[in-house]
């Protein structure tokens, strides 16, 4: 495990923070450590992984809807993801090959990692996914 994941880690263990289960990649030249949870939005749970390896970067990321892009709902997402990636420095949306809207978050990290960095990250993306989740599903839906 690398140094950023073990730290994480030994930050959940102290806080007693038991929602996350932990996979280090087989075999991965940055020795990538992945902790999966949820997070709940509006009564939904969102797919959420933090993704630490041996490079200074850590991701957040989530997934917001689950293969739900199309031809009639396409134009008017990628209108109101460009005003939300406009507005929102530290993490960005995306439609992944599978036409899921993925929300990252990307960290950088100075040393080790910062479990109270990442879960403030936690907090900035659920209190905006609380705000803009209604409406990315009325687009969605629509």
């Amino acid at each position: 495990m690398n140094k950023k994941a073990e730290s994480f880690k030994k930050y959940l263990d102290d806080n007693k923070i038991k929602s996350f289960t932990v996979d280090e990649i087989a075999d991965d030249a940055l020795n990538s450590v992945v902790f999966r949870s949820n997070i709940e939005i509006n009564g939904q749970q969102l797919p959420t992984i933090v993704v630490l390896d041996s490079s200074i970067y850590g991701m957040v990321r989530v997934l917001v809807a689950q293969r739900v892009l199309n031809d009639a709902n396409e134009a008017e997402l990628l209108k109101e993801l460009n005003r939300l990636n406009k507005g929102y420095k530290s993490f960005k949306y995306y439609f992944d090959d599978n036409g899921s809207l993925i929300l990252d978050c990307c960290i950088l990290f100075k040393d080790d990692s910062d479990g109270d960095l990442i879960y403030t990250m936690f907090d900035v993306i659920i209190r905006h996914l609380n705000g803009e989740y209604k409406k990315l599903m009325q687009l969605i839906w629509k």
